[in-house]
């Protein structure tokens, strides 16, 4: 029987108390993340639950699987030019266990999980804006930023433990001593070179078309 389940306090956003069984917050979690927003709990207080002596595994694994899905969506939509949201301590703690703790487990939701929110870390770590005076215009500088992608994707993936923290910082040096260095070694002159030609060409056709029209 249900009421005698065992019932776990889970701490919403603003203080409020839910007492909830395992199921019921599995299924609580995985019809909130179709939303990555407004879920019922932040991912400290989900992952304080999960971590509880008797919380059954096989819900555990789920739970940390919608937060990583959750925070990769939120940090990718940040890499393709949205807002970057500064993530509470905590809750960044929380979703750096998910992914630790998702090692070695064979599913593929799982599997898939770690893959995604690592890529998108890797890719928030050579984040480039237009204005970035690291930017270069062109193949060669799009080239050279996926190829470091994929090697540390590559480098990463099999570690057990990762201090995102700590290890975005460092991504980002080595991401920016890479193009430093493509620059010092003239790596992406021709480029420039030509993007530089296209400016041109476009305010020359610009000024020939408010000529014409004046």
């Amino acid at each position: 029987m249900s009421f005698f389940k065992t019932r776990y306090v889970v701490t919403g956003h603003y203080g409020e108390i839910y007492r909830m069984t395992a199921k019921q917050l599995y299924k609580q979690v995985i019809e909130d993340s179709k939303s990555d927003y407004n879920w019922i709990a932040p991912a400290r207080e989900l992952v304080k639950v999960c971590k509880k002596s008797g919380f059954p595994e096989e819900y555990a694994v789920a739970i940390k699987i919608a937060i990583l899905d959750c925070f990769a969506s939120v940090e990718g939509r940040a890499n393709c030019g949205g807002d970057r949201y500064r993530i509470n301590p905590e809750d960044q703690e929380a979703v750096q266990y998910c992914y630790n703790s998702l090692y070695g487990i064979e599913a593929e939701e799982a599997v898939l999980a770690r893959e995604r929110y690592l890529t998108e870390m890797i890719r928030t770590a050579s984040y480039i804006q237009v204005v970035d005076p690291l930017y270069h215009p062109g193949p060669t500088f799009t080239k050279l930023c996926k190829d470091w992608r994929k090697a540390k994707f590559e480098e990463y993936i099999s570690k057990e433990n990762i201090n995102f923290e700590q290890e975005v910082k460092t991504l980002r040096s080595n991401f920016s001593e890479n193009i430093k260095e493509a620059e010092a070694n003239g790596n992406f002159e021709e480029d420039d070179k030509k993007d530089r030609e296209n400016w041109q060409m476009f305010f020359k056709s610009l000024s020939e078309q408010i000529k014409k029209n004046n």
